[in-house]
Parts: structure tokens; sequence; C-alpha cells
């Protein structure tokens, strides 16, 4: 008897979620598409995590473990597509809940419309403050991939890999990997390279299907993050430039990948990180004088942070300790 071929490959990376891991490995065994495999990457955890793994993959010989202990998110994420065989990926982190038909919406409706890329609906749960807030990406039927990524970048739709369902041939039919030195913004990178190679990109008009979980506090992120987190932040913009400043619609996407750059100045700004903050502000008024449309998406308190620093670095201080 012939086994079904494989239609989602989904990627787990694994590393301390103990918590929450159990909640993750059910919602995606139970499942109602059948012809999938999961493949779990463990990154050395500390807890329990592979203990609750060890159960799992007693209970459904789909699920396949990789060990890559220390290697990191993105080194984690690109083990898993190596690995995978199935005709569609679809990353998910290990703290999140699948809506039970959730991966057979997706791939009926990557079938039925022969896209590249589908958009899906889900849910941000802030655990700090119990909020629930569903996704709001601007409504489409169809996107070429020069769209959306001019939609991703002005903020219109999510760069997230778990925010869309995707053709495992893009991997194979170009070169698109995952940077092992980022460690944030990552998935911004992945994801502009998918959407650039895809022809078409769909929208799956339905009720949310994933439950992404936001468990730290803005505060408690304000001081965790790092001076690796920072370089990373100035990085993936760059990265992303490089990618595209040679490809023939770079002129196109130029005032969307310079939006892209003014928020990742602002977010520095937000996260209390301000070295450099006097050339920053210059960078980031310039963008703005240069793409005015920018303005409306650009908060008034942040502009005069921008201003402020522009002038002087002590004015600067005052100025951001009033409105951050």
């Amino acid at each position: 008897m012939s086994m079904e071929p494989l239609k989602v490959s989904v990627i787990i990376p694994v590393r301390n979620q103990e918590k929450h891991l159990d909640a993750c490995l059910q919602s995606v065994t139970r499942q109602t598409l059948k012809e999938i495999e999961i493949i779990i990457v463990e990154g050395g955890s500390s807890d329990g995590s592979p203990e609750i793994i060890y159960k799992y993959m007693d209970a459904d010989p789909r699920i396949h473990l990789l060990n890559k202990s220390g290697e990191g998110l993105s080194l984690a994420r690109q083990a898993g597509l190596d690995s995978a065989k199935g005709k569609y990926i679809y990353h998910l982190d290990g703290d999140d809940i699948l809506e039970p038909n959730a991966l057979e919406l997706l791939y009926d409706r990557a079938e039925e419309t022969d896209a590249d890329m589908v958009v899906l609906n889900f849910w941000i749960v802030n655990e700090y403050n119990q909020t629930k807030k569903r996704s709001d990406s601007i409504c489409f039927v169809r996107y070429s991939g020069i769209d959306f990524i001019r939609s991703l970048y002005l903020r219109q739709n999510y760069w997230m890999v778990w925010s869309v369902f995707h053709k495992r041939s893009l991997y194979e039919n170009f070169e698109i990997r995952f940077k092992a030195e980022l460690f944030l913004g990552e998935d911004t990178l992945l994801t502009s390279q998918l959407a650039y190679y895809s022809k078409k990109v769909v929208k799956l008009d339905s009720k949310p299907l994933l439950h992404h979980f936001i468990r730290k506090c803005p505060e408690e992120k304000r001081l965790n993050f790092s001076e690796k987190y920072y370089f990373d932040l100035h990085t993936y913009p760059e990265l992303i430039r490089d990618f595209l400043k040679d490809k023939p619609e770079y002129k196109m996407l130029e005032e969307s990948i310079d939006c892209l750059r003014l928020q990742s100045i602002a977010r520095s700004f937000q996260y209390h990180c301000f070295g450099s903050a006097r050339e920053m502000s210059r960078e980031a008024l310039c963008i703005l004088r240069r793409h005015p449309s920018l303005n409306t998406m650009m908060g008034a308190r942040m502009k005069r942070i921008f201003r402020a620093y522009s002038l002087s670095e002590g004015l600067g201080k005052l100025v951001s300790k009033l409105f951050l």
C-alpha cells in the first residue's frame, strides 16, 4: 500500500517551552489534514521540553526530531527546512496554537488558487495585559509578490514566518535561506525573499487560524534588549536593501524600503537604544522629507524626538524622557 504524499511540513523550533509546548503539539497532531509531517527542532532545552516531545513522538509517527543545541532560531528553522518533504511549508512557534482545521483550509486555498503564498488571519494574545487582538492586515484577494512586499514594509500586512503558508519549491528554485547571524528580523528577510519570488500571493478570508502569544511585557522586553538585538535591528533592513537593490523593481520599492528603515530607527528609540541617536534622527528626517507620504505613519511624538536629537544630544535626551 503506497503512502499518501506529504502535503505540509510543519516546522517547530523549541527551546525551554515546557509550559506551553503540550498545547502547541496537541493543536498540530489533531489537525484535520492528516498528510503532514511535524519537524521539531530542539535547541538545547534545560527544562522538560524534550520529555514532552518524546511523549508525542511515541504516539505519532509523523513527528521527527532534530537536535540543534545552541545554534539559534535562524539555524533551527533552516534545519527544519532542509529536512522538509511536504509540498507546502508552515513555520510555527513552539508556544503557539493552531485551530483544528487550519492546515486543511490553508492547503485547500493554496491548491485551488495555485498560490505560492497564502496569508492567514490570526489572534495576537497578550498575556501580560490580558488582551486579544485579531490581525488587521488589509483586505485583498490576490497580490503579485512585489505588491505584497510593498504592503509588508508599509505595515499593511505581516512579515512573521508563521503568518504565511507557502510552497516548498520556492526554496528549491531560488537561493532562499535564513541568515544564521540574525536573531532579530530573520523572518522579515526570509518573507521578503519568498514574496519576491512568488508569482501569486492570496489571502484566506476565514476566522483567525492561529493563536500567537506575547508573553513578555514591554518593560521586560526593553530590559532584555541586548547589543546583538540592537545590531540586528539596523542590519536586517540593510540586508533587505542589498537583496533588492540590483533587482529591476528596486526603484518602485525604494519608498517602502525606506519606510522599513524608518521603523527600525523608531523601534531603537522605543527600546531606549540611543547609540548614534543624532545620526539616526537626521537620517529619519531625510527619509520623511524624501517621502512625505510616510509622515502619516510616524507618530507626532517620535517625530519630535527625531527633530530634537537632530539639533543636539542634550535636547534629544530631554524630549525622549518626556515622550517615551
